[in-house]
């Protein structure tokens, strides 16, 4: 008899158990007895896909712990119906992967199971302390984490700098520094290419919070989540950065980038800010913001011209690095709370196994992934550093891991507050104009204000006031 690990990959045929594929019974040894597991995994990378693949492979050979892990994996557009429908319908997976971002409302809605007392304190323990503080709750683990992916660094192309006479160093900028690099860097680029690449739609509202919080010491809503923050940029005079009202500034910055012709129009690639580090690859754009993923995408796919590319925290308004600059993004592994209590310890015991049990095994993921992610545990962090120790890029790296350390999470109240600041960075990047220039402070003061009446409006409607998870007291 055989094991079979299912791996459905593609697109959602149907939001059920059908939608599993079936495999080769000759492919994989069977555990006789073996409790089975359900895993819902979602697609990411090849490379990613394919190492979940072979680890749960690798578990799944072991025919003597009494678990046998059933994976099934779907697109990102299809993964959060399978969800729903695998929970509405009673066959919930036993493991699921979920966002930093969406853990808070999983909880709130009592899907994940407590992990305290199935996992070895000393996991716990491993984890980073700003990790540590995206995944427990009270006390109370409610996920183990697997990476984090800092949604924003400045690439750059080191030879188009050169040409353009740039001799400053990136990480050393603060915004009147950008500006005047991209100024300098403009009159040298040919036709159709631009200076800049910023991300634009629903990855403007996620990749810049941490920036956001860098400039104005706070989000666009109290910690009470009982009103925005957002009223006092109104009518703030936006000329130089120099004023304290951050998020008037990050908008003057977003103005005076668009206005001056250093961003292109539309998306720097087709797929948006996810492969937004193309259109540096391709010669498009001499600098561009983009995540930190985006190492792995330029060894996999343009490995002639990597050591023309530095990488660089994105600017800041006074030029210091020591705060958050990015939003960490990444993922948990959850055991349901609808489990049996019997599959939550066997569930937690896999996760373990992946994530915790061995610096080698977990850090084989960030080695395929050419440590385009951070590493959220103490153990794997110093297992990595001594097998990186001759690696070439070892700078991208450092760059990675120091950003992480320092970043914030994607904030826990609705997606739409992050919208509504984000809408007024987009209104910009479609408005803006030189020709406006002497009005420029009561244009953005009138999209701050709607700003603020949207978001007072979303925090009655989703009735947020008073439900911070993360609110002491």
């Amino acid at each position: 008899m055989k094991k079979c690990l299912s791996l459905a990959l593609g697109a959602l045929l149907a939001l059920s158990a059908a939608a599993f594929t079936a495999c080769d019974k000759d492919e994989y040894p069977v555990e006789e007895g073996a409790t089975s597991l359900m895993f819902y995994a979602q697609d990411f990378e090849d490379w990613s896909n394919e190492h979940l693949y072979e680890k749960v492979r690798e578990f799944n050979s072991n025919l003597e712990d009494g678990i046998q892990i059933e994976m099934v994996m779907y697109e990102d557009a299809d993964y959060t119906n399978a969800i729903k429908a695998a929970r509405d319908g009673g066959y919930a997976p036993d493991i699921y992967m979920v966002s930093y971002g969406n853990l808070a409302g999983d909880i709130k809605r009592g899907y994940p199971a407590p992990l305290n007392d199935l996992m070895p304190q000393a996991a716990f323990d491993d984890i980073v302390d700003n990790v540590k503080d995206m995944v427990c709750y009270d006390g109370v683990y409610y996920g183990y984490p697997q990476q984090t992916e800092p949604s924003s660094l400045l690439f750059y192309r080191k030879s188009m700098l050169q040409a353009a006479g740039v001799t400053s160093d990136p990480a050393s900028w603060d915004w009147e520094a950008l500006v005047a690099a991209c100024a300098q860097i403009k009159p040298s680029l040919e036709r159709n290419r631009y200076v800049l690449g910023l991300p634009t739609g629903l990855p403007l509202a996620w990749s810049t919070v941490g920036l956001q919080y860098n400039t104005a010491g706070y989000l666009p809503i109290n910690d009470s989540w009982d009103s925005c923050t957002l009223s006092s940029a109104i009518n703030t005079p936006t000329e130089g950065y120099g004023s304290e009202n951050g998020y008037a500034n990050l908008a003057r910055l977003w103005w005076d980038l668009y206005s001056n012709g250093y961003i292109p129009a539309g998306n720097v690639s087709p797929t948006g800010y996810n492969d937004i580090i193309q259109g540096l690859c391709d010669g498009r754009v001499a600098m561009t913001f983009a995540g930190s993923w985006s190492v792995a995408e330029i060894l996999n796919t343009y490995p002639d011209i990597a050591s023309d590319i530095g990488v660089a925290p994105v600017p800041t308004v006074t030029g210091s690095k020591e705060g958050a600059t990015a939003t960490n993004g990444g993922w948990v592994y959850a055991v349901s709370a609808s489990s049996s209590p019997e599959k939550q310890q066997l569930a937690a015991n896999f996760i373990h196994w992946l994530l915790a049990a061995d610096p080698a095994r977990t850090a084989s993921y960030f080695e395929v992934a050419h440590y385009s992610k951070a590493a959220v545990t103490k153990s794997v962090q110093a297992y990595i550093e001594q097998q990186t120790a001759d690696n070439p890029y070892q700078d991208w790296l450092d760059v990675i891991n120091d950003v992480a350390s320092k970043a914030i999470s994607e904030p826990l109240y609705s997606f739409d507050i992050s919208l509504r600041y984000a809408a007024v960075l987009e209104w910009i990047s479609i408005n803006a104009d030189p020709a406006n220039n002497a009005r420029v402070d009561a244009l953005l003061s009138e999209q701050l204000a709607d700003a603020v009446g949207r978001i007072t409006t979303d925090i009655a409607i989703n009735e947020l006031a008073g439900t911070n998870p993360k609110k002491e007291g």
